[in-house]
């Protein structure tokens, strides 16, 4: 995203929507699983201060437009989940998981309906609110896909822990401490281009179905 204005007065409110959807997401769905650990901590909340990370939301977002990264990008306050409360460990871990991607394919397809009723049945013309539905469209279609990653820290890895032994899950685990250096290295050198580009054509697909054209990034 360049970092115009107009783009942050635009992007920024609703990427806090789409951190705080992911992160409340996550938080529900360790609740209804057993694990009442970020509920007790208020992180079943769409308010976006609960879930800023001072690393994540500030400095990596900073260091991004002051390198003159193609893509500013950053990430919440992890919620915490203690498997050993959950019904079962494993599985509910993944479960809760994959519950903050769907919280983010759930919005782009709320912002996708809203735009279809607007501007294909009613037929309203109102450029300003295109590029808002469109954005928060795209906005939450990237968040959702990059977390998908099987990468550490990331919660396409954590999906698969059912799937795999404890040991693995254990090892798994540990390898998140790299996840900030690893992801700022990916940005800054470009490695996310040919990944994001699967999410780049969802998000195109449902702007135009929607019929808010592509939005400015």
């Amino acid at each position: 995203m360049r970092e115009t204005p107009i783009n942050l007065a635009v992007y920024l409110p609703l990427l806090l929507l789409a951190v705080s959807a992911h992160e409340a997401a996550h938080a529900w769905a360790a609740f209804k699983r057993g694990d009442p650990t970020a509920r007790d901590l208020g992180r079943i909340t769409l308010l976006p201060f609960v879930h800023i990370d001072p690393l994540g939301s500030l400095v990596l977002p900073g260091l991004l437009l002051a390198l003159g990264s193609p893509f500013v990008f950053g990430y919440a306050k992890p919620t915490p989940v203690n498997p050993g409360r959950l019904r079962v460990p494993k599985r509910d871990f993944s479960l809760v998981a994959l519950a903050g991607p769907a919280a983010n394919f759930a919005l782009a397809l709320a912002f996708t309906a809203l735009g279809t009723v607007a501007f294909r049945f009613l037929g309203l013309d109102a450029p300003a609110a295109k590029v808002v539905l469109g954005a928060g469209i795209v906005v939450n279609v990237l968040l959702g896909w990059i977390n998908l990653l099987p990468l550490p820290g990331f919660d396409g890895l954590k999906a698969v822990y059912a799937l795999l032994p404890d040991e693995w899950c254990w090892r798994l685990q540990k390898g998140s401490r790299w996840f900030f250096p690893l992801l700022v290295l990916a940005l800054l050198f470009g490695w996310f281009d040919v990944v994001l580009l699967p999410a780049f054509s969802l998000g195109t697909g449902l702007c135009a179905f929607a019929g808010t054209g592509m939005p400015p990034i």
